[in-house]
């Protein structure tokens, strides 16, 4: 009888050590998924911010046409496409 209360006591013992670690692990692969579900946010809000601001100098006729050009050549190359892209086909054909 003494041996198997021993044992069940060893058992709860390894059991806490075992439940601790796994919920160590859960909680480090929960904090890093969430990290990196920020970090995707951001890097969309910094493209629709680029792509914005290009739309803006594509568009605006005050802007020098090299500058608009160059503007332009960012906005082919990160892979938009809209209308703004056919403007700028009409721009860099200038």
């Amino acid at each position: 009888m003494k041996q198997l209360l021993q044992k069940l006591k060893d058992f709860k013992e390894l059991y806490i050590v075992m439940a601790f670690f796994i919920g160590l692990v859960v909680s480090l692969f929960i904090g890093v998924h969430t990290l990196l579900n920020k970090n995707d946010e951001i890097l969309k809000t910094i493209q629709t911010t680029q792509q914005m601001a290009l739309k803006s100098v594509i568009w605006n006729d005050s802007i020098p046409l090299v500058e608009r050009a160059s503007a332009c050549d960012t906005y082919l190359n990160a892979g938009y496409n809209s209308l703004t892209k056919k403007h700028c086909q009409d721009i860099l054909n200038i």
